[in-house]
């Protein structure tokens, strides 16, 4: 059968780019390797290779049905599981709480917190007795302040008047041991012949030893001038005792001021009725004294309490002056205060003892001991101050609060441990009852050291 040129002739066919084969070399460099179940379908594409020159290692493209969240890469294209940062958060963890136990380990300490023994008493005019001075006896001290005050008021016209100075001395006793009494009208003279006498009888303490060196006895008195007139308002000064002159107790026995003397006037000044002058000196001995014994308690040492019952205010008229406004004048007062004043657990103890049962080292604390109702018990004293001793009586309700030796509760705790907290406060039965803190919280001694003990009272409810 002849042969068309058709069938010998391969006949030309038009070449396209999807028909132009790729090297085996260059499809192995820039195509995606793809496993052969998800290479996409031939009418799409495959997604051409980044072009970064960072980036030249092929990646894998999971199918869309691999577990990918189990693994992570780095830039450079190596993967990594993530249960490695789990790993890294746990061991974090682990760091901060070894960190917090070392921190716990380091302020560590113990806090013993006890509330004390306490009992209710009623006092009802129970009576006792304190002196200055002995053994075994309450002891009181009396503190002194003085204070003067001025008020404006009306006046109602001039008078005629004639006043003597005055003003404070304090008198030593260097002489004896024993007190040196002085009368009525004992006269004290200036360097200049100025003379100034006492109004009442008076004991200046004898002379005795402190701390190895001896010194005077001394008082604190108010002078008078001898005579009337502004020529006996003088400044401090020293004064002897002229009726002593040419004895042993001349030089013994002195004065020197306390205060200037002052007041002296001949002549007309500015008259206040006497209904004025009552009611200014009532409201300036109720200021007055309100403001002594108020600067009277901030003064008493830390541990001591003030009694204002059993505590005297006397009052000193002080020369008129003038005053700014016409037709007034100002009417000046002076006020003392010899307050009496008690070491706290002493009174406290000492009151107790009548209507608590308490050993003989027992030490208590009164809480309203303020509130409590003083009295002078018999005579007021004349001059607390002359007094060697007091007597007064007490009523009222109060609780008293045993005290105890912190000290040596935290010494015999140093070291202990917690379960031996109970035996340990048996030996100190002025505890009620106590809990124990201790930190860090594992730990189950006390520690050795007693500075990181602490010991805390609790009120009573």
């Amino acid at each position: 059968m002849p042969k068309n040129i058709e069938d010998i002739i391969v006949p030309e066919r038009k070449r396209s780019i999807r028909n132009i084969p790729i090297p085996e070399g260059r499809r192995k460099a820039n195509e995606y390797t793809v496993p052969f179940n998800t290479r996409p379908a031939q009418s799409v594409p495959p997604t051409p290779p980044p072009t970064s020159p960072t980036n030249q290692l092929p990646r894998y493209e999971y199918p869309p049905e691999t577990k990918r969240e189990e693994f992570d890469f780095h830039k450079d294209g190596r993967k990594f599981s993530r249960f490695s940062r789990k790993g890294l958060w746990v061991a974090i963890g682990l760091s901060v709480v070894l960190l917090l136990f070392a921190i716990l380990s380091i302020f560590d300490g113990t806090t013993l917190s006890y509330v004390p023994k306490s009992t209710s008493i009623a006092l009802d005019n129970d009576k006792y007795i304190a002196k200055k001075t002995g053994e075994g006896a309450l002891l009181y001290s009396v503190i002194k302040l003085s204070e003067d005050k001025g008020l404006e008021v009306s006046a109602s016209g001039e008078a005629q008047v004639s006043r003597k100075a005055s003003g404070r001395i304090m008198v030593y006793n260097k002489a004896t041991k024993e007190p040196q009494k002085l009368r009525a009208t004992t006269r004290f003279q200036t360097p200049d012949g100025k003379i100034y006498k006492v109004e009442e009888n008076v004991s200046i303490p004898g002379k005795k030893l402190v701390n190895g060196v001896e010194e005077p006895g001394s008082l604190e008195i108010t002078v008078y001038a001898e005579k009337a007139g502004a020529e006996y308002n003088i400044g401090l000064s020293d004064f002897t005792l002229p009726g002593l002159k040419g004895s042993a107790l001349a030089t013994t026995i002195y004065a020197r001021s306390k205060t200037e003397m002052s007041g002296g006037f001949v002549g007309m000044e500015k008259a206040v009725s006497a209904e004025d002058k009552i009611k200014t000196e009532n409201t300036l001995k109720t200021a007055l004294r309100d403001e002594l014994l108020s600067e009277a308690r901030a003064q008493v040492p830390e541990g001591f309490v003030l009694i204002p019952s059993l505590s005297s205010v006397t009052f000193e008229d002080l020369p008129q002056t003038e005053s700014s406004a016409k037709n007034s004048t100002t009417l000046n007062l002076r006020g003392n205060l010899n307050g009496v004043m008690f070491k706290e657990t002493d009174l406290s103890t000492t009151l107790a003892r009548e209507r608590a049962t308490l050993a003989p080292t027992d030490t208590v604390d009164i809480l309203e001991l303020e509130s409590l109702n003083f009295a002078f018990d018999g005579s007021t004293p004349t001059d607390l101050l002359l007094s060697d001793e007091i007597k007064f009586s007490v009523t009222g309700n109060a609780t008293i609060l045993w005290r105890t030796d912190e000290t040596a509760l935290k010494a015999d705790l140093i070291g202990k441990n917690k379960k031996d907290i109970s035996s340990i406060l048996n030996n100190y039965p002025t505890v009620s009852n106590a809990n124990v803190t201790v930190r860090p919280f594992w730990k189950s001694s006390f520690p050795d050291d007693g500075a990181k003990i602490t010991v805390k009272k609790l009120d009573v409810n």
